[in-house]
C-alpha cells in the first residue's frame, strides 16, 4: 500500500476509551521517527494509530504519514486474516498480534460491534428512541431495527473469531490481552525465544504495569531460565521494595537451568510465588537439633507446591516417626520408600544395627498430579563426596523427578548442599532451585556443579 503525508488537521479521531500515556511514545518517535504509518479511510477518518497521531500532535508536526484504506480493502484484509488464524503455524505472540489487527478492522466496518455501542443502541430500543443518528456514525452502513424492535446487531468480536476458530470466547480474550497489555519494547525483546509461544507466560507478564518491570521478567524467563510465575512474582517484590527490578544475570559457569543459591532456604522460599514448584526432592540433616527444620520444610512446601506436587524427604531413622508426624501436619502423607545403600553398609553401634537401607518420606499435595508408576524402592547411586560429606548420588534419583514432574517443571532443594539433586534435574530437562545456608558448602557445591556443567560442555 502506498503511504502520503496527510496534514493533521483534516484527520477526524475518535477519542479512545482508554488513553495510554505517550512520552515513551514521543520520545521514540523523536529518536527514530514514526515508524509505523497510521491508517485512515477516503474521508481521513482515522483507523489505526491512534496514539501515534497523538504523540506527533504533542510534538507539533503538521503532517504525519499515513495508508489510506477503503473500506472494501479492511474487509479483504479482515478475510486475509481470517484465512491466516484459521491454517498458519503460528507463535502465541504473533496469534495476539493478528486477533488485536484483525478485532480493529472489524469493529471499524461494524462499530456497532462494540459494547458500548451495542448498549447505547439496546438502550435507545427499549425506551422506543427511533433516533439512532447519535449512536452510529454517519460513514457507516448503520444497523436497522427488525419488526420485532429488536436491534440487529453484528456478533460481538469476541464471538465472531471464536466461531471462525473452533475456540473459546476466552482464548480471543487472552490473546488480546497480551496484545493490548504487553509493550512492543517487550515483544520486540521475546519475539525469537520460546517465552513468544508460552501463552502462560505471557498473560503472567501483563500483569506487570510498565515497561521496565515487563523487560526485567522476560530477561529473568528468557536469560535465566526462570520459570515466569516466579519471575513475576520476583520482579514484583523488588518493585514493591523500591529495589532495582533489573536483576542480575545468572552464573554463566552454571546452566540457566539451575539457580543456586547461599542462604537460608525459609527466607528464600518466602519470596517463591504460591504453588510454582512441581516437585520438592531433598536430603535434611539427621541430628535431634534438626527436626524443626521438617516441619518448617513442610509448612513452606504446602504453599509453593502446586496442586498434586510431591515432596520426597530422605531422613534419619531414629527421627522417621517424629518427622512424620510433623510433616502429615501440613502436608498428605503418601508413602515411605527405601533407599538401599550403595557400597558397605554403614553400622550403628548404639543400635546394634548393621543399616543397609534409608526410609524416604513421600508427601503430596492434595492428591498426586501424575500417573506414572513409582517403585518403592531406589537402589543408590555411588555419590560423590568431595564437595560435601553427606552428599548423596545423581542417579538414584532420576526416575523420581521423571514420574513427578515435568519437563521444565521445578524442582527445589532447600538443603541442596552438593547440588546432586539439581544436577539430576537438570540431566531430565528440569529447572532445579537450590539453598544452601553454609557458605563452604555452598562454595563447593557451586563449583561441584561448575565442573559437572564444563563437563557437559567439552
Amino acid at each position: 500500500m502506498k503511504i502520503v503525508s496527510v496534514p493533521l488537521d483534516r484527520i477526524q479521531a475518535q477519542p479512545h476509551r482508554q488513553q495510554h500515556p505517550t512520552a515513551e511514545l514521543e520520545k521514540s518517535i523523536q529518536t527514530l521517527g514514526l515508524l509505523q504509518p497510521i491508517i485512515v479511510d477516503t474521508d481521513y477518518n482515522l483507523l489505526a494509530g491512534y496514539h501515534r497521531y497523538l504523540a506527533v500532535q504533542r510534538l507539533g508536526w503538521k503532517e504525519i504519514p499515513a495508508i489510506v484504506v477503503s473500506l472494501d480493502t479492511l474487509r479483504a484484509e479482515l478475510a486475509t486474516l481470517d484465512e491466516n488464524m484459521a491454517r498458519h503455524e503460528l507463535t502465541e505472540l504473533e496469534r495476539a498480534e493478528m486477533e488485536a489487527r484483525r478485532r480493529e478492522i472489524y469493529e471499524t466496518l461494524y462499530p456497532l460491534a462494540k459494547y458500548g455501542a451495542r448498549r447505547n443502541v439496546l438502550i435507545k430500543v427499549e425506551s422506543c428512541d427511533e433516533d439512532l443518528g447519535d449512536t452510529v456514525s454517519p460513514r457507516y452502513e448503520s444497523s436497522t431495527l427488525n419488526p420485532n424492535e429488536k436491534a440487529d446487531l453484528p456478533s460481538p468480536y469476541t464471538q465472531y473469531a471464536a466461531e471462525r476458530e473452533g475456540v473459546t470466547d476466552r482464548t480471543i480474550q487472552r490473546r488480546l490481552r497480551i496484545a493490548q497489555k504487553l509493550d512492543f519494547e517487550v515483544r520486540d525483546y521475546i519475539r525469537n525465544t520460546p517465552l513468544a509461544n508460552d501463552q502462560r507466560g505471557l498473560l503472567l507478564l501483563t500483569r506487570l504495569e510498565n515497561t521496565e518491570l515487563q523487560l526485567a521478567a522476560a530477561r529473568l524467563i528468557v536469560e535465566e531460565g526462570v520459570p515466569p510465575r516466579l519471575a513475576v512474582e520476583r520482579v514484583q517484590r523488588m518493585a514493591a521494595r523500591g529495589g532495582n527490578p533489573t536483576l542480575e544475570g545468572h552464573d554463566p559457569l552454571l546452566p540457566p537451568e539451575i539457580v543456586y543459591v547461599h542462604g537460608d532456604f525459609r527466607e528464600g522460599l518466602a519470596n517463591l510465588v504460591d504453588g510454582c514448584v512441581q516437585l520438592i526432592l531433598t536430603d535434611p540433616p539427621y541430628a535431634e537439633d534438626a527436626l524443626p527444620f521438617y516441619e518448617d520444610l513442610a509448612k513452606h512446601a504446602a504453599r509453593v507446591l502446586e496442586e498434586g506436587g510431591s515432596l520426597i524427604c530422605y531422613v534419619g531413622h531414629h527421627l522417621l516417626p517424629r518427622a512424620a508426624e510433623l510433616m502429615s501436619r501440613y502436608l498428605r502423607y503418601w508413602w515411605t520408600l527405601a533407599l538401599i545403600h550403595a557400597g558397605d553398609a554403614p553400622t550403628m553401634q548404639y543400635k546394634g544395627v548393621r543399616c543397609r537401607w534409608k526410609p524416604v518420606l513421600w508427601f503430596v499435595k492434595g492428591g498426586r498430579a501424575t500417573s506414572d508408576m513409582v517403585a518403592d524402592v531406589l537402589h543408590g547411586a555411588p555419590p560423590d563426596k568431595s564437595p560435601h560429606p553427606w552428599a548423596q548420588g545423581v542417579d538414584e534419583v532420576r526416575p523420581l523427578i521423571r514420574s513427578l514432574t515435568t519437563p521444565g517443571g521445578l524442582v527445589l532443594d532447600p538443603f541442596a548442599g552438593s547440588g546432586a539433586f539439581l544436577w539430576a534435574a537438570y540431566l531430565e530437562g528440569r529447572r532445579g532451585l537450590g539453598f544452601e545456608i553454609d557458605a563452604e558448602h555452598y562454595a563447593a557445591g557451586r563449583g561441584w556443579l561448575m565442573e559437572q556443567y564444563a563437563s557437559l560442555r567439552r
